[in-house]
């Protein structure tokens, strides 16, 4: 890093005025100490802004009552104070830089400022001593000599080096200009991977607030939609310094809110920016909070969604004048990538739904809308993994209707086809909601009952089913119709360990149990009892 040199101070550069000698040799202090910290890497740039501000400020203040005091040349007086103006307007621009620009590039700018001023120190300041003790001993004004060589030379250094601080800043603003366009090109770099990586509309917007505030010339972003049909804005994501006063003040969509910038970018469906919010009189009745907050340039942009305006990103920076034509452009491509986000959400969302229907669709029998058999072959075996789990008896009954053929044969499909999905949902109404029921084909079903501590639990509850073919069957047209039940049931892991293996036992106990439909006591068999 380049290290500037330290300065000597010495009697030979005194002006004879005590005050402004002692203030100018504070002055080398600062200057040296500016030297210092660029040297070894420790510079904090605000602190030494603000200790030439406070030097300046009390240094001017001396020199300003000197003239008042005594009537030095008007001429000289009047170039003097212009010269204070110009350095004072240089330390508000370089406080400005410092807020963004790293501390080497704003130290390169004091190293100018401190050569201005010590220039003002070594030429103008002594001419104005000379006065000054002149016109306090009573002697005779020195003439100045318009011809003096090294007068000119000093006045020509100085309009050089106010030439080249100008210019430094100049270039320091233009470099502060293209390093905030970079970090913004990052932070739309950033913005893609935060919509990749997210995994909810809550998700996205804070992430996304939360990435625009770090390293950016922005330290507020908030995303904001009116509630529903109403008038209230709500916050959907805000990260950032003042965001208070957004959750105390809420934009609504009513007359005396018309003139906020985010109300008006929604109604408008536009972007809009202020690059001065303090002298922007669309927005008088939020300078106060914006000043204090320091939001001194602010934009709104609409978050299209579907094709239609879905939200407001509201961005504020404490820099006046950060919005230029390429950093406009970086704001609208985030928010146009926002809404892309946003719409292939959705799209995912539209999928998966779409997915969710077709496996409901795959595991629905389309007569009854009860479970299928491709769902009931998932489901038993989740079942027999669980019993295994918990060291309890799962029972498979399969359930064949009587006299369903006869129902066809007299009334026609139409009416068997009601009858069967009237029977599914009485089997349905009767059973615990911890049991599957489901349609495998035809007039057969099978019941699965879980977490039984023995046989006689189910045996317990099996004539609640019965209930469903006590009734006749009203069918289409208004004929009734009665049907009656077999069921064989398999126990695990008493009489089968796969699905294949319950199914074929309980298939071979319900044909047991129809051999057997004119003498049998139930009208149920278990896999035991057709042995």
């Amino acid at each position: 890093m380049h290290k500037l040199p330290e300065l000597r101070w010495d009697t030979s550069i005194a002006t004879g005025v005590a005050e402004i000698d002692e203030q100018h040799q504070h002055l080398f202090d600062i200057f040296n100490a500016a030297a210092r910290a660029q040297a070894d890497g420790s510079a904090q740039a605000d602190a030494l802004i603000g200790e030439l501000i406070d030097y300046t400020r009390e240094h001017f203040r001396t020199e300003a009552e000197l003239m008042r005091q005594w009537p030095v040349d008007p001429q000289r007086k009047a170039a003097h104070l212009q010269a204070h103006q110009r350095f004072t307007e240089f330390l508000d621009q370089a406080q400005a830089v410092a807020a963004e620009q790293p501390a080497e590039a704003v130290l390169d700018l004091l190293a100018f400022l401190a050569q201005w001023l010590l220039h003002h120190v070594a030429g103008v300041d002594t001419r104005l001593a000379r006065e000054v003790r002149a016109l306090e001993a009573g002697e005779p004004l020195p003439v100045a000599d318009a011809g003096d060589p090294l007068q000119r030379m000093g006045d020509a250094l100085g309009q050089l080096t106010d030439a080249l601080v100008q210019r430094t800043f100049e270039l320091l603003s233009e470099r502060e200009r293209l390093a905030n366009l970079q970090k913004l090109y990052q932070a739309l770099l950033h913005s893609g991977d935060v919509l990749i990586q997210s995994r909810s509309e809550h998700e996205m917007v804070d992430s996304l607030c939360s990435k625009i505030v770090q390293h950016t010339p922005f330290h507020a972003a908030w995303i904001g939609r009116p509630q529903g049909d109403g008038e209230l804005f709500e916050v959907l994501a805000m990260h950032g310094d003042g965001i208070a006063q957004v959750e105390s003040a809420l934009p609504r969509l009513t007359p005396e809110y018309r003139a906020s910038m985010t109300v008006r970018a929604w109604t408008g469906q536009q972007l809009l920016y202020s690059n001065d919010t303090l002298a922007d009189p669309l927005i008088a009745p939020w300078h106060a909070g914006l000043a204090r907050h320091r939001w001194f340039s602010a934009l709104a942009v609409p978050i299209l969604r579907g094709e239609r305006i879905w939200a407001v990103l509201t961005l504020a920076s404490p820099r006046r004048g950060t919005f230029d034509e390429a950093t406009i452009d970086v704001c609208s491509r985030i928010a146009a990538l926002l809404g892309y986000g946003l719409d292939e959400l959705d799209l995912k969302a539209r999928i998966q739904s779409l997915q969710s229907v077709e496996a409901s669709l795959a595991r629905t029998d389309a007569l009854t809308a009860l479970p299928n058999r491709y769902a009931f072959d998932e489901h038993l075996r989740e079942a027999i993994a669980r019993a295994q789990r918990q060291g309890l008896l799962l029972a498979l009954g399969l359930l064949d209707l009587d006299d369903f053929k006869r129902v066809n044969d007299q009334h026609g499909h139409d009416s068997g086809d009601a009858l069967l999905r009237e029977f599914g949902g009485r089997v349905r109404a009767g059973l615990r909601s911890a049991d599957f029921f489901a349609r495998l084909g035809g007039d057969e079903f099978v019941v699965v009952f879980e977490a039984l501590a023995d046989g006689a639990q189910i045996e317990a509850g099996l004539p609640r089913l019965h209930r469903a073919v006590e009734t006749p069957f009203t069918l289409p047209g208004g004929a009734r119709a009665t049907v009656g039940m077999t069921m064989g049931i398999a126990l695990y892991p008493v009489d089968g360990q796969t699905v294949r293996e319950l199914l074929r036992e309980a298939d071979a106990a319900m044909y047991q149990a129809k051999l057997r439909k004119g003498d049998r006591t139930h009208w149920w068999r278990f896999v035991g009892d057709a042995a």
